[in-house]
């Protein structure tokens, strides 16, 4: 065997391939005195994870292979009536929200029938004051108010009244009818409309909506919900006034506006009107007076 005279020494790497490995810092584990307090009992009852340990399927008992009584929900019978009847609500409901949403304003039985008799009278009543009670009356006696004036008495509102209870059980209309589905146009949506003679000569128009506001007498307490009722008139003197008034929970409040014709007129009489609203023990009301674009007159 023949040794060469040169062993060759092994190659070093490059000084660029020599990187050194990071090393890991393991902080050392300090067993406080919560983990010296564990119940060594809690350790063997940690259960198995699923990939370790044998599978095995468990024992289930059969339903009736069970001691002891067995409680089970009564079956209750279905009711072709009132599935029937809620059918009819929902049929209902759609049709308030595809459908119009203002009303016609109901009318007193005893105006109908006397506006029948005379066709050539058609007002209201002979005063602007007669004419409002009289539609006030249409409200009361409408079929479409007994859903409010029931939830009035039930005690829904601040006012109860066994006397009401008992007009609203009168005044329910029979299911199906039209007069439902003026309920619930009404309850949803709240608009009603109003449209002829209000007195004698005087055409005008009265709309009733919903709305929603502060009320003066608790601020910051949010928003109350409320009405508003808006009067459009063409009157002989001073010609169209437009008068909205609304109420928010006990506060009322009171805006005309004339057109530019009758302000001057109405600017002269209107501390007239505040003498007639002190008169009616009405002073509690906010009326104000105001031109077209909304600017004070008085």
């Amino acid at each position: 065997m023949q040794i060469p005279p040169n062993i060759p020494k092994p190659a070093a790497p490059p000084p660029q391939d020599l990187k050194p490995e990071p090393v890991a810092r393991v902080a050392p584990v300090v067993m406080n005195d919560a983990a010296a307090r564990i119940d060594p009992s809690v350790i063997l009852k940690t259960p198995v994870p699923v990939s370790q340990g044998p599978r095995t399927t468990p024992n289930v008992r059969s339903s009736t292979d069970q001691t002891g009584t067995i409680y089970t929900s009564p079956v209750i019978p279905d009711d072709p009536e009132a599935a029937a009847h809620i059918a009819k609500l929902t049929m209902q409901l759609g049709k308030v929200e595809s459908g119009e949403h203002s009303l016609k304003w109901p009318m007193p039985k005893e105006l109908v029938q006397q506006q029948t008799r005379d066709p050539g009278n058609q007002s209201l009543a002979a005063t602007p004051k007669e004419a409002l009670v009289m539609l006030k009356k249409g409200l009361d006696q409408s079929p479409m108010m007994a859903v409010a004036q029931f939830g009035e008495a039930l005690g829904l509102t601040k006012e109860k009244s066994p006397r009401s209870a008992a007009a609203a059980v009168q005044n329910i209309p029979a299911r199906g009818s039209q007069e439902v589905q003026d309920g619930l146009n009404l309850l949803m949506h709240g608009q009603l409309v109003w449209n002829g003679e209000l007195t004698p000569g005087v055409r005008a128009k009265i709309y009733r909506e919903d709305t929603y506001g502060e009320d003066p007498k608790n601020p910051g307490a949010g928003l109350v919900k409320g009405a508003q009722i808006s009067i459009e008139a063409e009157l002989p003197t001073i010609g169209m006034v437009t008068i909205r008034g609304m109420q928010i929970a006990d506060s009322v409040s009171v805006v005309v506006r004339p057109q530019t014709q009758g302000q001057q007129v109405m600017a002269q009489h209107f501390q007239e009107l505040k003498d007639h609203l002190v008169s009616a023990h009405l002073e509690a009301v906010k009326i104000r007076l105001q031109s077209e674009d909304g600017s004070s007159l008085a």
